[in-house]
């Protein structure tokens, strides 16, 4: 059987333009004489539409488009996903719609729902309590959305066509590749499991479409975090070779998430162009250079903000970054403004010794000036803080955590520099120095981070553990940290919840990341 795979970047809510996109790409497996052409759930909308699902006039322009899209499915089947309102017991569904000779001729319902890190399908739909194969003329076509749908597979089943969708993680190309090998090698079946391509929000969708024969090779990939088209034939599915099997470079992989994300977090939302401040620090290097990678050197404003504690190295980094990239510049000192705050604060402040609060002063003076300039030439503020910053409440409200999208709210600082060695692999895009002094943020004189975070490579190694993997202080205590550090980076993570529920939206890359997919209460004991 001759199968098509498009692999689209379809926008959530735009139900027009991706049914136009889903009829272009039927019309091009006709002409590539498909029998089948095979979309992924949520196609219709997108994904995830979230509370949209709770508008009945949003769920019937949904059913209207596929109506639309079966029209087009003449001397070709089809199964698109999306969701299906059944208007005998009210209940809605999350389904794939089966089509061929012109119309909607049957379909499936996802029987085993989501509801772990960022998905919530119990809020919207109801399991099915059955899944019933497909019939393509002879074939029976066995459809799942879950892993764990699995156990409706029948032995005269010519094929299993899985179409769940799940966000891009740097762990679940791996579990994807071996799980869907595991399914296939044990069901001696051929295997097609589908994806999302594209950057919604805070999630990115990876692609990577893999198809496998009934010994679990892998014999087609389509392209990661692009748009792709596969025809594939069932009945000569030949193994790839062994290097085209393994999963990318996880660094590299990220590397492209983040990409996507920033081009189509703008896009999508309309958006053109970014500013972002220019420390001559790590993290917005990376930033800096993801963002002209994503949007074009014309499209990114860097604003140096020197203060009486930045060094001159650091200014210089920043400028020879900005030159590097080709990017404008301009430098806003803050010294003259930041001074005016303290006397104005005067007699509030009094004679009480500098601290924390003449430091957040400083980020905070940084954020109005950057979002003055965001709001004045229309620019979005691109937020440069980093995972293990974010996890201790290294930073401040309304100053360095001012912005519309972090764009390494999910990556480690030691990730931070393994990118940053990435994005040079060419080239010296970010200065050498970067890369190399003490990370500091210049608050008060010769301050590092250090001084206040254990080093890095065992700040991160506990906050993976606590933060990702859910561990215990005893467990993480176990893998080999000191007792006392533990404590005291758990202790950290714990008290600034109050800060993460304030941060810009974050692109995920992980497993857990801040936001929607760790979901912890305010106010607790810990």
């Amino acid at each position: 059987m001759k199968i098509a795979i498009p692999q689209l970047n379809y926008r959530v809510g735009d139900i027009s333009q991706n049914r136009d996109a889903i009829i272009a790409a039927i019309q091009k497996a006709k002409a590539k004489r498909a029998e089948l052409v095979i979309f992924p759930e949520h196609a219709i909308c997108g994904a995830y539409p979230g509370d949209l699902f709770e508008r009945e006039y949003f769920v019937n322009e949904c059913r209207l488009a596929m109506e639309q899209i079966a029209a087009a499915c003449t001397g070709v089947a089809a199964i698109v996903g999306g969701p299906n309102l059944d208007l005998e017991d009210g209940v809605l569904y999350n389904s794939a719609f089966f089509m061929y000779d012109g119309e909607v001729r049957d379909g499936v319902n996802k029987s085993v729902l989501s509801d772990y890190d960022v998905m919530d399908e119990s809020r919207y739909f109801i399991a099915d309590e059955d899944n019933n194969a497909l019939r393509l003329g002879q074939r029976k076509l066995r459809v799942l959305f879950d892993e764990y749908e699995s156990t409706f597979i029948r032995k005269e089943d010519e094929i299993i066509i899985h179409i769940g969708v799940t966000p891009f993680t740097r762990e679940n190309t791996a579990y994807r590749l071996n799980t869907f090998a595991d399914l296939a090698q044990k069901s001696g079946k051929p295997v097609v499991t589908l994806n999302h391509v594209g950057g919604n929000g805070s999630l990115v969708f990876n692609g990577e479409a893999l198809v496998f024969n009934g010994q679990g090779e892998l014999c087609h990939r389509s392209k990661a975090f692009q748009e792709d088209f596969l025809l594939v034939d069932t009945r000569n599915l030949r193994p790839l070779p062994p290097e085209e099997r393994q999963p990318g470079d996880d660094i590299a992989m990220i590397h492209d998430a983040l990409l996507l994300g920033i081009k189509d977090f703008f896009k999508k939302n309309g958006f053109k162009r970014a500013v972002l401040g220019l420390s001559g620090g790590i993290d917005s290097a990376v930033v800096a250079v993801l963002a002209t990678e994503a949007l074009g050197k014309d499209n990114v404003l860097g604003i140096l903000m020197p203060s009486e504690f930045s060094t001159d190295h650091s200014v210089k980094d920043a400028l020879d970054l900005a030159r590097n990239l080709g990017i404008q510049s301009e430098t806003l000192p803050i010294k003259e403004i930041y001074d005016q705050f303290l006397s104005t604060l005067k007699p509030i402040f009094g004679d009480r010794p500098f601290d924390v609060a003449e430091e957040n002063l400083q980020a905070r003076t940084r954020g109005i000036l950057a979002m003055a300039v965001s709001n004045k030439l229309g620019h979005i503020l691109l937020n440069t803080s980093n995972k293990s910053e974010a996890a201790v409440g290294y930073g401040t409200l309304y100053g360095d955590l001012c912005g519309s999208l972090a764009v390494l709210g999910d990556v480690f600082k030691t990730d931070v520099y393994r990118l940053a060695r990435h994005l040079n692999r060419e080239r010296e895009v970010i200065p050498t120095n970067t890369l190399t002094k003490a990370p500091s943020a210049e608050l008060h004189p010769g301050q590092k981070d250090q001084d206040s975070l254990p080093d890095y490579a065992t700040l991160d190694g506990i906050l993976k553990l606590y933060i990702e993997d859910n561990q215990s202080p005893r467990q993480i205590e176990a893998a080999g940290f000191a007792r006392e550090t533990v404590e005291r980076v758990v202790s950290m993570v714990n008290r600034n919840e109050y800060k993460r529920a304030q941060c810009p939206p974050i692109l995920k890359v992980s497993k857990k990341a801040f936001g929607n997919g760790r979901r912890m209460p305010l106010v607790a004991k810990i």
